[in-house]
């Protein structure tokens, strides 16, 4: 876990570093997609981090996302195809309201 922990404060330095380079004035389209590339790699190792939490709390038996917990039904707005920064920030999303 402390390897994750680890991999996670360099993601975030990245991030930093990428959102200055992004933000000056003469900042470049590659300065762009290197801060979405960082953002993207945090929020992956974010969510590996929280699906281990909340697949321990089922585990256990507790939290929201345990064995009696209910499914809601798709919609045909939610069977459109997601690209990967928008299903990375739903399966975060999700496991935040449900981890917390």
């Amino acid at each position: 876990m402390n390897e994750i922990q680890d991999q996670i404060e360099d993601a975030r330095r990245r991030v930093e570093i990428c959102q200055r380079r992004a933000g000056r004035p003469g900042a470049r389209v590659e300065d762009e997609l290197a801060l979405q590339s960082a953002r993207n790699r945090l929020l992956t190792l974010e969510l590996r981090v929280l699906r281990r939490v909340v697949g321990l709390q089922r585990k256990l038996g507790k939290g929201a996302g345990g064995p009696s917990s209910v499914r809601e039904p798709a919609t045909p707005e939610k069977n459109r195809r997601l690209n990967a920064r928008e299903r990375a920030e739903a399966a975060f999303a999700q496991l935040q309201k449900g981890g917390a």
